[in-house]
């Protein structure tokens, strides 16, 4: 059992309630991957090969996008621009600037897609491809100014699917790698190869799930596994933490049994986890160095397994989408009866087998 000590902390984030629910309602196939904030609310991914466009507490989508002949992977923002990433191999931009649904801006790779990011200063688009025919799994590199295939490749590093990727926030020649391999790497990319560019290698352990920079100078990684633990590294691979299995957090009191997604919060320099149950009920704690603090448990708002959770921490609300295709909202004001969709009340829909965090 998990040694870590959790004490309850309920102050640390505004106390969240339910404020509106819906459904994706386009039958029992139909399930969220992934939520995420945007300036206007928040976008949802679906397995049905869309992005859905939500105003903040909206129940039904202003806008539906649709490009990827094959599941979407992975959903990001920066600024006014909406990107995904496929397993039809290409990455796709849309400027929410502008009323037509087709992307501004595609680019292609020759194998599936299963993670990216955009340098802060829009240098370099990255790209981690899936293991291919041939065994090999690939860090391709694009320019952001000339759509089409890869202007350079890194294919030594990974021996298995690349599931993350992240550019250093304070650092945009600093990118960050996660693998099924158990391996985070770090590379700076003012060298001219791959074998000059890798700075630092560490061997987590497990296949990796979800991982990201955090800290004021971005100068530490958070590492979630499809095990469903969690490590903290420095950028130069020096493990600070490993909390093991979470789901033994608090002897197992807790009942968590998944990991949802970390958030780091720059205004109060703290990082946060979002945890999850199987009947769809989602944790909050904040995470220390070597301990956490339990924040809150939002009451169910889902039916089932929680994919996407995303939240501003300074606006106070939240939103979480799950395998049963409902999205809903979570607001630090507590309304007298949250807004609920008619299609939100429809036939349960089936959970998913496999690993959560490799829905493709």
């Amino acid at each position: 059992m998990s040694r870590i000590s959790v004490t309850k902390v309920p102050s640390l984030l505004p106390t969240l309630y339910p404020a509106a629910s819906t459904s994706l309602g386009r039958g029992s196939d139909v399930y969220i991957y992934e939520t995420l904030s945007t300036p206007q609310g928040v976008a949802v991914s679906t397995s049905a090969r869309q992005v859905q466009l939500y105003e903040r507490f909206g129940v039904s989508p202003l806008r539906t996008l649709e490009y990827h002949s094959d599941q979407i992977t992975q959903i990001r923002m920066q600024e006014q621009s909406l990107m995904s990433s496929s397993r039809d191999g290409q990455i796709a931009i849309w400027d929410l600037r502008q009323t037509t649904d087709a992307p501004s801006l595609v680019f292609k790779s020759e194998d599936p897609i299963l993670s990216f990011d955009l340098s802060t200063d829009n240098s370099m688009l990255v790209g981690g491809t899936q293991l291919n025919s041939d065994y090999m799994a690939k860090i391709q590199f694009w320019d952001p100014r000339n759509v089409g295939m890869p202007i350079k490749v890194f294919e030594d590093s990974h021996s298995d699917d690349v599931t993350q990727i992240h550019c250093n926030p304070s650092a945009p020649k600093q990118i960050l790698s996660g693998s099924t391999d158990g391996l985070l790497c770090t590379f700076d990319l003012s060298q001219p190869d791959e074998d000059d560019a890798l700075q630092f290698v560490a061997n987590t352990g497990a296949s990796v799930s979800q991982c990201g920079y955090f800290g004021p100078d971005s100068q530490f990684i958070y590492v979630q596994s499809d095990m469903e633990t969690l490590q903290l590294w420095t950028n130069e691979a020096t493990r600070l933490a490993d909390f093991g299995d979470i789901r033994e957090l608090g002897q197992g009191d807790l009942g968590i049994d998944y990991i949802v997604k970390c958030k780091y919060d720059p205004n109060a320099q703290r990082l946060y986890m979002a945890a999850g149950t199987n009947s769809g009920e989602v944790h909050l704690l904040h995470i220390g160095v070597d301990s956490m603090e339990y924040i809150q448990k939002l009451p169910r708002g889902n039916t089932g397994v929680v994919r996407g959770f995303d939240w501003e921490l300074n606006d106070g609300w939240a939103v979480s989408g799950c395998e049963g295709g409902q999205l809903a909202w979570w607001s630090k004001e507590e309304l007298p009866k949250p807004s609920i969709s008619p299609s939100s009340s429809g036939s349960k829909r089936p959970t998913l087998s496999g690993r959560r965090f490799a829905p493709y």
